[in-house]
């Protein structure tokens, strides 16, 4: 393995735990008003999209409360196990100085590939507007958006 590979793959290790120590301990709905725009496209286009409310379901994910991690984003759960699982896959490639993910096959992507993953992220976004909008989840739907009134009735 490289030495540029080996930095990337350290600096991974370094800043993931801390990323999620941050994240466990500092609220999300703090941090919207050191922003100067708003910090989802929910709240720019009326509907959420499919990672809206992901940073307050790892938080509360992080915090062991999996119902609300759950209310606000299903999709927290296989992002933290696959952060999980390339911080073992990277703390083994450093360890034993192989680079594990080269002998993993490449996907070829060709146009109906490409189609039917485009297909499948069009539907989980239908999917995540369904729940948004049947549950009621007001603080991931803006009233005011240009969406929002196609939608919701």
């Amino acid at each position: 393995m490289n030495a540029q590979a080996k930095l990337g793959r350290g600096l991974y290790l370094g800043l993931l735990p801390l990323a999620l120590g941050v994240l466990a301990m500092v609220q999300p709905g703090s941090l919207s008003h050191w922003f100067p725009f708003p910090t989802s496209c929910g709240a720019i286009t009326g509907l959420p999209c499919i990672f809206c409310g992901t940073t307050r379901a790892l938080h509360f994910l992080l915090q062991g409360e999996f119902g609300r991690a759950l209310y606000y984003n299903w999709l927290a759960f296989p992002i933290l196990v696959a952060a999980v699982v390339l911080y073992l896959l990277f703390a083994a490639e450093l360890s034993l100085d192989r680079n594990l993910l080269a002998r993993l096959p490449r996907p070829h992507f060709r146009p109906r590939s490409l189609g039917v993953f485009l297909t499948g992220l069009v539907l989980l976004w239908v999917f995540q507007v369904y729940l948004a909008v049947s549950q009621h989840k007001t603080e991931l739907l803006n009233p005011r958006g240009p969406l929002y009134s196609l939608i919701v009735r």
